[in-house]
């Protein structure tokens, strides 16, 4: 099964869940049915909701719920999601209460037309399509549902419309593709100043080349940036005697381990200066399995320049600027620019690859896929592999750093 895990944001848009979604892979297409599916995705949310660190939806068919595989995950971090209509069944509706009254979380997928819901249900979340309602029936439907107890989320809210029409209608939760940067979040110039020198830098040695003294000077000549370089590389994974600066991290690590390591601070810099913690975590999630997933190309660009497209595809959410603007502003070879913003070449197919198993998009993900020439199960794994060297990499489970 091919596994995504899709940022679900509350009203002040920090990230507070993971809505999982699944499909089958190519070898398993037509194979399962929807419940064992069902069962396959279930028996892998333990270790996601380890990978996640925060509350797992997780869509269960009645099946499932009936059959009482959902009690030995009585200490796990997840809500499951049944479609309203299962409600319907009386013996569905029945184990849910039982499953309720145990201390289990439900939510609904499905605005509730039908008979009344019960009230154990009262106060659980039910999930709304912005894409399959129109705009004036899913404001009233938001509405209703506060004024019953419930507590609203849209999905597919991919635009900023959308966002504050579900926003003003009261929706408590959201969950869509990574919207830029609201007029009302001032970004930080200082560190979008370090942002720019960092990737302006990873830019120009994104070839491949050996980092020369230029790279020197630059960390150097940016107190903020050379900072967090240290900060980073006195995290445990250096031990308690790590450089005492950047300096002497040249002579004992070399510039090459500086460079890696400026990956993860440009990363994290990206969510500072958007002051969204979560955006660190997607830049880095990205450039890591752009790096993985291209390995399985003839003819791959350099690590290097897919680990740099994959921070730049993020970018435009962080300054609420477009492409172009930021490929002048960075003045990108043409490789990578051409990857940013038409995606014809192969670096560029690989971050619709991306955006297809980060938005669930698994129709796209399949031909996508099937156009590189690369097994869809590489993707997944490369994703899941991604994730956990990211929050590794960001100590993404750090309280002052989470969203």
């Amino acid at each position: 099964m091919l596994i995504s895990l899709q940022p679900i944001r509350d009203r002040k848009m920090r990230v507070s869940a993971y809505h999982l979604g699944a499909y089958p892979s190519d070898s398993e297409r037509g194979q399962l049915s929807p419940d064992d599916e069902t069962r396959y995705v279930v028996d892998l949310v333990g270790s996601l909701t380890r990978i996640a660190t925060r509350t797992l939806y997780v869509p269960v068919t009645p099946a499932v719920v009936r059959e009482g595989s959902l009690t030995r995950f009585a200490s796990t971090d997840a809500t499951w999601l049944v479609s309203t209509a299962a409600l319907e069944d009386t013996r569905t509706r029945k184990d849910v209460d039982r499953l309720l009254g145990a201390g289990f979380r439900f939510a609904l997928d499905g605005f509730p037309a039908g008979a009344p819901l019960p009230g154990t249900m009262g106060g659980c979340t039910v999930v709304l399509d912005a894409l399959h309602t129109a705009p004036p029936l899913l404001a009233s439907r938001v509405q209703l549902l506060l004024q019953a107890g419930f507590k609203p989320m849209v999905r597919n809210v991919d635009d900023r419309l959308t966002h504050h029409r579900v926003m003003r209608a009261g929706a408590a939760l959201y969950s869509g593709r990574l919207l830029t940067r609201g007029a009302s979040t001032p970004i930080d110039r200082n560190v979008e100043d370090s942002l720019i020198r960092a990737m302006s830098m990873l830019v120009a040695f994104a070839d491949g080349r050996p980092a020369d003294a230029s790279f020197d000077a630059f960390v150097r000549d940016d107190p903020h940036l050379a900072a967090s370089l240290l900060k980073a590389m006195n995290s445990a994974a250096f031990g308690v005697r790590g450089p005492r600066s950047v300096t002497h991290a040249m002579t004992m690590l070399g510039r090459d381990a500086i460079m890696e390591r400026l990956v993860a601070v440009a990363a994290r810099l990206i969510g500072e200066a958007a002051r969204d913690p979560e955006l660190a975590f997607a830049a880095l999630r990205r450039a890591r399995m752009v790096e993985r997933v291209g390995a399985a190309l003839d003819n791959a660009p350099h690590p290097r320049a897919r680990i740099v497209a994959g921070l730049l595809s993020v970018l435009e959410f962080a300054f609420g600027a477009p492409s172009t603007a930021i490929a002048d502003r960075l003045a990108l070879p043409p490789a990578l620019r051409e990857a940013l913003i038409e995606r014809f070449s192969g670096l560029g197919q690989l971050l619709d690859v991306v955006d297809a198993i980060e938005y669930g998009w698994w129709e796209d993900l399949t031909e996508r896929c099937a156009q590189l020439g690369i097994a869809t199960p590489v993707v997944s794994d490369a994703w899941l592999a991604a994730w956990r060297a990211a929050r590794d990499e960001l100590d993404f489970s750090n309280e002052p750093f989470r969203a």
